[in-house]
């Protein structure tokens, strides 16, 4: 038996301060970077939470 794959909207947030305004800085050969414009961290650190349809965070 097969398992179907779920496919769900993803937003990015940052791990400071928990906005959704993450920018990707670099990638390719050195990974990625990305960039909080709210807190300015930057790092290859970032939280991916699936959203419903309405942008809702899931359980």
């Amino acid at each position: 038996m097969r398992r179907r794959k779920v496919h769900r909207n993803r937003i990015l947030r940052c791990p400071m301060c928990g906005s959704t305004r993450i920018e990707l800085a670099a990638g390719l050969i050195t990974g990625q970077v990305y960039h909080c414009l709210a807190c300015q961290y930057v790092g290859s650190l970032v939280l991916e939470v699936d959203v419903d349809d309405e942008g809702r965070p899931l359980p």
